[in-house]
């Protein structure tokens, strides 16, 4: 009112709230549909576009007295504004959250038109259109025009200059009738600002059914059986199953998929004191991938039973299985040759000539160290090279406290040798 200087403050917790919920279970937002496609995309882009915008309305002042005609600064809050009624609307949308009761209520504007059957949303829609969108021709709110179409020269701010109206602003119309003089369209921001709140809060409603979708999927796929390895007539079909299942769970993005697993179990080491060292790295894996079953059967990556873990000192989210599929001894050799290490990756898939040929510089540069625990001798094609590598990762891990010495079971299985009772005492800390 008058020259009152206005500015909107938007609740930006419930942005946060809603990011942090998708991201919680995000192997399930990430899979979730959108008609025939993948909603993944859209609903980033909604969440981006959410914080960008609320964060630069919150900014926005209204009314400064920059603008003496045309308030320009109106018509950007409006535009922006619809910007976050958009998100919303199609994030309900994706997600099936009835909106019904934001969509129908009046109690704001008030103006239910020539019909009665006018809304706080459709209201907006017009002013919207009547200011800022299509201001030299808006014809598709009738209820609220009695008249073919409505043009605005200039919306104004009402500092009483001219009029003494209680209103904060004027939408100044022509209407389609000769001689008739123009109107003016009150508009109090008062209403604006307390529509945009409603609407952004109805966030909290769909960030719940979000919380609820989340949990009757996971529920779901608990309730649908893993197949186990007695099920099937070799363990390599076995793999795949769970590869299968890896993906419906998780998508085909997933990290850690089973297809190396899968190579490995099928590759014929040529040199046979490899092979009997492969050996413990494949019992590793078998008896990592006994938890990893139960993690994707329960969803969850938390005990014991799932992550195969029993001694975790760090606070992460991982696996035995994870820590296998990479082996990491933390050694200060491993360390040294970490670049070495990271670009011999390139001949486990097919990356090129030129990065393969680095790949095995690499890996000449490497073979000092790696040559403590394997022998490339004899060894032929781009994966047995990688898997060797691998292997000697493995052995390296269980000459130092890391990980996965202190999971591994102290069972020839897994190990060159068994752990004497000191060692034992030495690699796992007593709590």
């Amino acid at each position: 009112m008058g020259n009152d200087v206005f500015q909107i403050n938007l609740d930006t917790d419930v942005l946060d709230i809603l990011r942090n919920k998708v991201n919680e279970e995000q192997n399930i937002s990430y899979n979730k549909t959108n008609g025939k496609h993948r909603a993944w995309d859209k609903i980033c882009a909604i969440m981006d576009r959410l914080d960008d915008t609320v964060y630069f309305l919150n900014e926005l002042k209204l009314n400064t007295g920059k603008y003496k005609r045309s308030a320009f600064d109106f018509y950007g809050f409006m535009n922006n504004a619809s910007v976050v009624l958009d998100c919303i609307k199609e994030l309900a949308k994706i997600f099936d959250v009835p909106d019904e009761k934001i969509k129908k209520s009046t109690e704001i504007f008030k103006q239910l038109g020539s019909d009665g059957e006018g809304s706080d949303e459709k209201y907006f829609e017009y002013l919207r259109s009547l200011c800022a969108v299509h201001p030299v021709g808006t014809n598709r709110h009738k209820r609220y025009q009695a008249n073919d179409f409505e043009c605005s020269p200039y919306v104004v701010w009402n500092n009483r200059e001219i009029w003494q109206d209680d209103c904060d602003i004027y939408a100044v119309v022509y209407t389609s009738k000769d001689g008739e003089s123009n109107k003016r369209v009150q508009i109090y921001i008062s209403q604006i600002f307390e529509y945009l709140k409603t609407r952004l809060e109805f966030v909290t409603e769909i960030t719940d059914e979000i919380d609820q979708y989340q949990k009757q999927v996971i529920s779901d796929f608990k309730k649908r059986p893993i197949k186990t390895e007695k099920e099937f007539d070799n363990y390599i079909d076995y793999l795949r199953n769970l590869d299968k299942e890896l993906n419906e769970r998780y998508g085909s993005d997933c990290y850690y998929p089973f297809d190396y697993i899968i190579n490995l179990f099928e590759l014929k080491v040529s040199n046979p004191q490899n092979q009997i060292k492969m050996n413990l790295y494949l019992n590793a894996l078998k008896y990592a991938i006994e938890f990893e079953h139960n993690r994707m059967q329960n969803m969850s990556y938390e005990g014991f039973e799932n992550n195969g873990l029993l001694f975790l000192e760090r606070n992460i989210e991982t696996s035995l299985y994870i820590e296998l599929y990479s082996p990491r001894s933390g050694s200060e050799e491993q360390r040294r040759y970490h670049y070495n290490l990271e670009k011999i990756s390139y001949l486990s898939y097919d990356t090129g000539y030129s990065n393969k040929q680095w790949a095995y510089n690499q890996l000449n540069g490497a073979k000092i160290f790696l040559e403590k625990y394997v022998s490339f001798e004899g060894a032929t094609g781009d994966f047995e090279h990688y898997a060797l590598v691998k292997l000697a990762l493995y052995l390296d891990c269980l000459d130092n406290k890391c990980l996965i010495n202190r999971n591994i079971p102290n069972d020839l299985k897994y190990r060159k040798g068994l752990l004497s009772d000191d060692e034992l005492k030495e690699l796992i800390p007593v709590k």
